[in-house]
């Protein structure tokens, strides 16, 4: 058993070492909407772990998304990223206090727009460093 979960581990670490800094982020993204419809489920389940995890997974991902962001050089699309992700930040916490379903799949849509966002950015080959400011993205998650 010791052994499957030592070659997923070593399967992630080579399949996210290999991602540029765009198809990363997209990852992230997919695995946010990902675990905002688990919390859902685990809201809709009466489930407290299931929903505690996921969203803070969620908010994990939010904050090393609002952590690679170079407002210095990505000015107000940096700017406007920052107020988005912090802005979902708050509302998953809301969303996590109240049980609200409806936050839940608030942020899942906002999530998903912004991914859809990054890759048309992949799509028209967008030079993603200078243009929207990203400094790097945290591989080790």
């Amino acid at each position: 058993m010791q052994n499957i979960s030592y070659a997923q581990n070593a399967y992630r670490s080579i399949d996210i070492g290999s991602l540029s800094p765009l198809d990363l982020i997209i990852k992230l993204y997919d695995g946010a909407i990902s675990f905002l419809s688990k919390a859902a489920l685990g809201i809709e389940k009466k489930d407290k772990i299931a929903k505690i995890n996921y969203i803070n997974k969620t908010r994990m991902i939010l904050e090393e998304l609002l952590s690679s962001l170079n407002v210095e050089a990505g000015g107000e699309v940096a700017l406007h990223l920052r107020d988005l992700y912090t802005y979902m930040i708050v509302e998953l916490t809301r969303a996590n206090a109240n049980n609200s379903i409806d936050k839940v799949y608030h942020v899942q849509e906002l999530m998903r727009t912004l991914k859809s966002a990054w890759q048309e950015i992949k799509i028209t080959n967008t030079p993603v460093s200078e243009s929207y400011a990203i400094k790097s993205i945290n591989s080790s998650h």
